[in-house]
């Protein structure tokens, strides 16, 4: 009897525990997954946008979890010196820059990169092509009437575009195809190609913006362009819980598995686009990113491939 009651009070103590830890976060891991992740899309401080962090905050965040490098990346300024200069603060980490090419650099413009590549401390490894002024952003998220900056018209480069290929090619810069309309993507990443540019990254190309079509991704994979896919849009949606992500459609660990079966984990990156006011912060992202991929069955392998392996390849590393 008094065996009976004993085993009861266990039972009972050992399921008010289980049941109280449900209500806490898991305990952290012995050994964070992010280790060595290099994660290719960072948003922070000095930015006009609201943002979590500085450049600063988020190297020694990264670098306390273990992550091999960050990317900075600015809507509005080259981030080539900013990368430069935390290297110095928080040594241990590599830290690259860019510049993207809106309207505060001069749009789709040559000199910016010419310019950029050349910063003291070559952290200026990538180009971005137009965001939030390109002409698929603000048709997008505007009005069909509306005009932004475009690269390749009719599916032919502008001159403009051309020269920054060649600049990029002679470099060997990593190409980003921002948010520019997909038919764009593809036109850039030929020519891209027949000018001799070897690394090419289509920035978070599965969601709405830029929207390629599974054949469209297919098509520039196959000419040896890199599909990234962000945590953020893992987030989006209608349900999302900060108001601007409701606009952007949500792409997520479901559709990364599917993307590894068509494309290949050799074609994809997995970044954070983190940054945010009211986010989660970027190594918390790539964690929670590699557990979802996990629970949707991603070996490690393929992990390794789009969250390591492909990013030191671009970055030159």
């Amino acid at each position: 009897m008094k065996t009976s009651l004993l085993c009861a009070l266990v039972f009972a103590f050992a399921s008010t525990q289980a049941f109280g830890q449900a209500a806490f976060p898991p305990p952290p891991p012995k050994v964070s997954p992010a280790i060595g992740v290099i994660d290719m899309h960072v948003h922070s401080h000095p930015d006009v946008f609201g943002r979590n962090m500085d450049d600063i905050d988020v190297a020694n965040l990264a670098k306390a979890r273990g992550l091999r490098g960050i990317l900075l990346k600015n809507h509005i300024s080259e981030t080539a010196s900013r990368a430069q200069l935390v290297m110095k603060v928080v040594p241990g980490i590599e830290v690259f820059g860019g510049v993207v090419l809106n309207k505060a650099v001069g749009g789709v413009n040559p000199d910016a990169v010419e310019w950029m590549h050349r910063i003291y401390g070559s952290r200026g490894k990538v180009v971005w092509l137009p965001t939030f002024e390109s002409d698929k952003h603000v048709k997008t998220f505007g009005k069909p009437t509306d005009k932004g900056l475009v690269v390749a018209p009719n599916g032919q480069v502008t001159p403009e575009m051309e020269a920054i290929l060649k600049i990029i090619a002679r470099e060997n810069l990593l190409l980003a195809t921002g948010h520019v309309h997909p038919e764009e993507v593809v036109a850039v990443v030929r020519r891209g190609r027949e000018l001799g540019v070897k690394n090419i990254i289509v920035t978070h190309g599965l969601t709405n913006v830029p929207g390629l079509s599974m054949a469209q991704a297919k098509q520039v994979a196959d000419m040896g362009a890199v599909i990234e896919v962000c945590f953020l849009q893992f987030l989006a949606g209608p349900n999302a819980p900060l108001p601007f992500l409701t606009h952007w459609n949500q792409v997520n660990a479901k559709n990364v598995a599917q993307a590894v079966k068509e494309i290949g984990a050799k074609s994809l990156v997995i970044s954070s686009d983190l940054g945010q006011s009211g986010n989660m912060t970027h190594p918390d992202g790539i964690e929670a990113a590699i557990a979802a991929m996990k629970r949707e069955g991603i070996s490690d392998g393929d992990i390794d491939v789009m969250m390591r392996k492909n990013p030191a390849r671009l970055l030159g590393l």
